[in-house]
């Protein structure tokens, strides 16, 4: 095991009014960024830093629908209510018990950073339940005026240490935070 424990992140973009997706669920208005020929914003780099994702269920779809699933060579644990089967891509497992629980043992388990993929009701959860070390949000120049929110109605403060921010030539800009502080309301 390495010397550091590992640490949840969450690695996300969102409207510069604070929304993941539409109120449909769709994130049409990032593709002009995803393609970028200039610079992949950190992401490859990113990416060889984590060694399992998490998601919920509808971001789970969503990523399916993409085409080829993206993270085949990670472990990927989804969470679930729903009792239908989900079509089971390479390396991902479905959780239905408790989150919290489950990414705690993650963590005792595990040696590299684990990604918090989404989406709004999962974030909730490990953000009220302490379980997130990093935020790295990208904020996309668009306001969307309605939508699905990065953090919906989350029952706690929680105070952040910024640790780096960067400018794109696309308008985009990633914050990068640690967080420090959680107090209950």
């Amino acid at each position: 095991m390495k010397g550091n424990k590992p640490r949840i992140k969450l690695y996300i973009a969102c409207s510069l009014d604070g929304f993941i997706a539409r109120e449909n669920g769709s994130i049409d208005w990032l593709t002009e960024y995803e393609k970028n020929p200039g610079t992949d914003y950190g992401y490859s780099e990113f990416y060889s830093s984590i060694g399992t994702v998490l998601m919920g269920r509808k971001t789970y779809e969503q990523v399916l629908g993409f085409g080829d699933w993206p993270y085949g060579e990670k472990k990927a644990y989804v969470f679930t209510r729903q009792e239908e089967l989900l079509r089971r891509e390479k390396n991902v497992e479905f959780i239905s018990g408790d989150i919290g629980e489950f990414a705690r043992q993650l963590k005792e388990n595990t040696e590299e950073d684990i990604w918090l993929v989404g989406g709004s009701q999962l974030i909730k959860v490990f953000l009220e339940e302490d379980l997130v070390q990093d935020l790295i949000v990208f904020f996309v120049p668009v306001i969307l005026g309605s939508g699905i929110p990065l953090f919906d109605q989350i029952q706690k403060e929680i105070g952040l240490k910024l640790i780096n921010t960067e400018r794109y030539e696309s308008g985009l800009v990633r914050v990068e935070y640690e967080i420090e502080i959680h107090i209950t309301k």
